[in-house]
């Protein structure tokens, strides 16, 4: 599939990226591409504002580098990091993505004069040991004043209280750690990064629930919410319909965090011993 660089807007950059993972990527990356599709396209739309077309953007925890390929084809310079990049891999070729096998943990990442770095739904995969000495090396990795686009879950988010209250591990069980606006304002800040925005976004409430692929690419409203569960009234839809009022009125109680920063100063040089 020949790629066609710099289209109309971001949604038709994120919608070309289809076909390739449908073909090259598994049932995982297929599934992610339409679950995930109004997050990944958020986050395009602010690598869009605060990032100039062309201009280099990290995407660190890229695979299954679905992201990566819309920012290629917005015109981005984009260079992917990933600690198991290769089972995902024909996604990056076919769209002309730079990829590099890298631990985030463990590696630095090689580069000093970034204009961008977007690091979405990693933060909560890694222990929080390490967590200062990465952020940390995303800001070396930055050019003064490059700007960092990061997304994580939000562990005071309504589902994950009810769920407490109900004796159930509120973490997902594929996460390390999940973490509080204020505690991720406070990493930043320790990592050299000044704010420049940071909100609860009610994408996850929006979109997390029982629908056919297809209807993941269209729902932004309360509307589309309705729509799904009274098409398939699930137990799941009706629990979203019938919080949406409530998120809708606290942000803090949203069940995804989104902050854009800066690099402000140099970061702090961590040393670090290995655990394990």
């Amino acid at each position: 599939m020949a790629l066609v660089k710099n289209p109309m807007n971001t949604r038709e950059s994120l919608l070309s990226v289809k076909e390739i993972v449908e073909r090259f990527g598994d049932s995982k990356a297929v599934h992610s591409y339409y679950i995930e599709f109004g997050r990944r396209l958020e986050i395009l739309k602010h690598v869009q504002e605060y990032c100039k077309q062309g201009s280099a953007v990290l995407d660190l925890g890229a695979q299954p580098f679905i992201t990566s390929c819309a920012l290629r084809i917005l015109g981005y310079n984009v260079i992917a990091f990933d600690i198991d990049p290769g089972p995902y891999m024909k996604i990056a070729e076919t769209c002309d993505v730079d990829v590099v096998k890298c631990d985030l943990e463990r590696d630095e990442l090689g580069f000093d004069n970034a204009d961008c770095s977007v690091f979405t739904e990693v933060l909560e995969h890694l222990h929080y040991y390490y967590v200062p000495l990465v952020l940390s090396r995303i800001n070396k990795a930055l050019k003064p004043g490059g700007i960092l686009i990061l997304t994580t879950p939000n562990i005071a988010s309504l589902f994950r209280r009810l769920r407490l209250l109900l004796g159930i591990q509120p973490i997902y069980r594929y996460h390390v750690r999940e973490y509080t606006m204020k505690e991720v304002l406070s990493l930043l800040r320790e990592a050299g990064f000044e704010l420049v925005k940071a909100y609860y976004s009610v994408l996850d409430d929006l979109i997390y629930v029982d629908a056919d692929p297809n209807e993941y690419l269209r729902i932004s409203s309360f509307n589309d919410l309705v729509r799904i569960a009274l098409k398939k009234p699930t137990k799941l839809n009706l629990l979203r319909l019938s919080a949406y009022p409530l998120v809708k009125l606290r942000p803090s109680l949203r069940q995804l965090i989104v902050v854009v920063a800066m690099k402000a100063r140099e970061p702090t040089t961590y040393e670090l011993e290995r655990w394990g």
